[in-house]
């Protein structure tokens, strides 16, 4: 295994921060490295720097015969070290030494840590060492800072600008382009021709990606290539290619980082595509075959697999210089406030490295045209083309990371503007129509689906224009119920007097949520938002924070202006129905006070059966819990009861409240055994418990309209008291009951007080003709109260107001507060 070497000395208990790309060597370790590693031989010695600046001739000293290396503590990389390390500094200088970094530009992508002398913060070249220790060559942190300070110098933009991308996907073609086959019988690939006609011309840049290729072809057959390396010449090679690196660099010092990765690419391609297109008419034109056999591919031609390996494995490392290159492109695109230090430290160093792969690809294609004779790839040629993929693949996994983090604070920002926007929409400006607000919060979604069944079709916003608006807001998973009592109070009058759209709001939506998104909708009588997935971040961000969209879905109500007359409708749809427009506070307030606590008001538009027993004149008695042999008891009793007392009595289960799919067995039961009515089927059954909630959440909205501190107008607030009982009563499972005529006193006592009390009827029947049935029967019930009691009852959180104290219906004091986490699934 190859040993790894220290780039500079710790101080002794130190522990600085790991660096993410601190095991990106800029070092490249070919195969020789590693051998000569594991057999204890001397590793290639670096050029030394002198203490004048100057350096050597750059050959390197060859250890002497049987020399043994004393053993080396293997060490890590130095955190400091950014994406790795640079070989050591040449005698060859082919760029100019002038230092122009245009720092005002955005584009320029220069290190703010460096001054005018690009010698100073993190790519400085610090201070001069030599790069030796106990007798080994160390590469210190000081290669990166000369390395990315000769980078730099390379580096002049003078703000020319054209399409990367575009040149970027033409060769991003080419580098994906078929590899022929010399056997004419063997399988092509169907063609797919590329329409370029929007692209832009690049004939400006012609002449000098020609004048690239030619450089580069030039560096790769006097000392670039990678083939014919031998262990002894490792240094000469590696300072060869650097110093070919630094000569293509300076020939584009005027363009942008983006842009010199993207011409010298393009060069690389046009080498890449003639060799592919000698290759493709080789057996079918003449002469192909005389410029083949100049070049010797029937030598490589003959040998098929070796022709494919070469240029496999060379493809692998264009895509991930494209990749990197695309990823500097998308750096470029940020806005200049956005392009930190985390790009500007590491950028050159990737620029760096994609001109020194693209070295190592053109010797292997020359390798492949044959101009060496090795045409099998050596072990050396693998592991070269293999690091330098590993190498650019952990700079693009670095700056992809560093992109998403500044992308999400860019969406963060607009996101952030948009929901303040939205704010003022609902609350400052004053608008003169519905739409415009509308479109403010829809957007980018411009259409609604009206109309049910085959009938429904798409609309314009504009259809609200001047209209009562009801915003429907919901999820896809908790509408149901509430879809279905709509339905049913969605009539004709309603639809004189304001208009529903429902918006259903989802932070993320898969293609399960599209299809039932769809089923949803296609019978809704009201408006649909179109294509709900579109719905901007920041507007479910206002609906969810600044009109308190939980889980239960609201109705926010808009009158024709736009202003926002209630941020939850529905307690007063439930409670009033359509006598609730427009849903003002005012509007609640009188209705409260019109309104009178009787059985009447409390199963009104739930249960229309039991409503036509009342304008008969019967008792109705509703009754509700789970415990079927109570049940059987109660309603005997009743039969009993009403059998002595000479009165009609109509029973009615009501069940509990959050009814589940194990009430169910018991409303069929009995309707089996032929008991009492029920309610409908279990929607009824939650839809009867949802309006009772609603009235003590209107309640409650009412007393903290007033200011009512502690809650304390509950003691004069008899109705509340009455609501807040049924409750108590909803949550009970052993049991309870109800008991009343038309506007008559209401009897209620949980459900074994209520047994005894019907049992002992012959102890308070002589109170009938006195007082009534009613007020016997409470009287009597009331005399039976036991000295303990529990009474409890639950709050849903998202009705959005939960008192500090409520008081016991039974006893008047003040009830403990518990918080209940509940998950109920059947």
């Amino acid at each position: 295994m190859a040993k790894r070497f220290q780039l500079n000395p710790k101080p002794f208990g130190t522990n600085p921060p790991a660096d993410p790309l601190k095991r990106v060597s800029l070092i490249p370790r070919s195969a020789e490295q590693k051998l000569t590693d594991n057999l204890g031989e001397r590793r290639p010695v670096a050029a030394k720097t002198h203490e004048d600046g100057e350096q050597s001739d750059g050959h390197h000293v060859a250890p002497p015969p049987n020399t043994v290396e004393p053993p080396t503590k293997v060490m890590d990389h130095e955190p400091e070290t950014k994406i790795g390390s640079v070989v050591p500094k040449t005698a060859h200088h082919p760029h100019s030494s002038e230092d122009i970094v245009d720092a005002n530009s955005r584009h320029s992508l220069v290190p703010r840590s460096l001054g005018d002398n690009s010698l100073g913060g993190r790519f400085g070249p610090g201070k001069k060492q030599a790069f030796h220790r106990n007798g080994r060559p160390m590469f210190s942190l000081s290669d990166d800072r000369v390395m990315a300070d000769r980078v730099l110098k390379t580096h002049s933009p003078d703000m020319i600008f054209f399409d990367v991308k575009s040149l970027l996907s033409v060769v991003d073609d080419i580098f994906k382009s078929h590899v022929p086959s010399i056997d004419s019988s063997a399988p092509k690939p169907s063609l797919v021709f590329k329409d370029y006609t929007d692209h832009v011309s690049f004939e400006t840049f012609a002449d000098l990606i020609d004048q690239i290729s030619c450089e580069i072809e030039c560096k790769c057959l006097h000392g670039g290539e990678s083939h014919g390396m031998k262990t002894t010449g490792l240094h000469s090679h590696l300072d060869s290619r650097n110093t070919a690196t630094f000569s293509v660099l300076s020939m584009v010092s005027k363009y942008r980082w983006d842009a010199k990765l993207v011409l010298i690419l393009a060069a690389l391609a046009v080498k890449y595509g003639v060799f592919l297109l000698l290759a493709e008419t080789y057996a079918t034109n003449q002469l192909t075959k005389s410029l083949a056999l100049i070049k010797q591919l029937p030598s490589i031609f003959s040998r098929q697999n070796a022709l494919h390996q070469r240029l496999d494995k060379t493809r692998v490392l264009m895509q991930d210089m494209v990749d990197l290159t695309t990823t500097i492109i998308h750096i470029h695109q940020l806005p200049p406030n956005h392009i930190t230090a985390a790009f500007t430290d590491h950028v050159p160093t990737a620029v760096y490295w994609i001109v020194r792969c693209v070295l190592i690809c053109a010797s292997h294609i020359n390798g492949a045209s044959g101009f060496k004779q090795d045409q099998i790839m050596s072990f050396m040629e693998v592991s070269e083309i293999h690091e330098n993929s590993e190498r650019l693949r952990k700079i693009n996994a670095y700056l992809l990371e560093q992109l998403k983090k500044s992308h999400l604070t860019i969406e963060d920002g607009i996101m952030e503007d948009e929901y303040q926007e939205l704010i003022q929409t609902f609350t400052t400006i004053i608008h003169v129509d519905v739409v415009p607000p509308l479109i403010r919060l829809l957007r980018p979604i411009d259409f609604l689906y009206h109309g049910d069944g085959a009938s429904k079709r798409r609309v314009g916003i504009n259809v609200l224009t001047q209209k009562h608006v009801l915003l429907l807001v919901s999820d896809l998973e908790n509408i149901e119920k509430e879809l279905y009592i709509l339905e049913s109070l969605y009539t004709e009058a309603w639809q004189q007097s304001f208009e529903i759209l429902w918006v259903p709001v989802q932070d993320f939506w898969t293609e399960a949520d599209d299809a039932k998104f769809e089923s949803l909708h296609s019978n809704m009588k009201w408006y649909v938002l179109g294509e709900p997935r579109r719905l901007r971040r920041s507007a479910v961000r206002f609906v969810r924070q600044w009109w308190g969209f939980k889980n239960r879905p609201i109705l926010i109500a808009l009158d024709p202006k736009g202003q926002v007359m209630s941020t939850n409708a529905f307690p007063m749809v439930w409670i009033w129905q359509p006598f609730a427009h427009p849903f003002t506070t005012s509007r609640e307030r009188d209705l409260w006070g019109e309104q009178e606590w009787n059985l009447e008001f409390l199963i009104d538009g739930t249960d229309p059966h039991s409503l036509n027993q009342l304008v008969e004149g019967k008792y109705i008695c509703l009754y509700g819990g789970e415990d079927m042999q109570w049940i059987r008891s109660f309603t005997s009793l009743w039969r009993s009861v009403a059998k002595a007392a000479n009165i009609q009595v109509e029973m009615v289960y009501v069940g509990k409240r959050n009814p589940k799919k194990g009430i169910q067995p018991i409303i069929n039961t009995i309707r089996d055994e032929n008991l009492s009515h029920t309610l409908p089927d279990l929607f009824q059954i939650w839809f009867f418990w949802t309006r009772i909630e609603s009235m003590w959440e209107s309640k409650q909205r009412m007393l903290k309209a007033h200011g009512t501190k502690g809650f304390k107008e509950e003691e004069k607030d008899l109705v509340l008291q009455e609501i807040v009982a049924m409750l108590g009563f909803g949550g009970e499972g052993d049991g309870w009951g109800l008991v009343s005529r038309t506007s008559d006193l209401m009897v209620r006592a949980k459900g074994n007080l209520f047994s005894n009390g019907l049992a002992e009827y012959n102890q308070w029947e002589v109170n009938i003709p006195t007082h009534g049935f009613l007020k016997a029967l409470n009287d009597h019930l009331l005399m039976r109260l036991p000295p303990h009691h529990c009474t409890r009852f639950m709050l849903p959180e998202t009705a959005g107001i939960i008192p500090n104290e409520v008081e016991c219906t039974e006893c008047r004091r003040t009830m403990e507060k518990y918080y209940l986490y509940q998950c109920c699934l059947e």
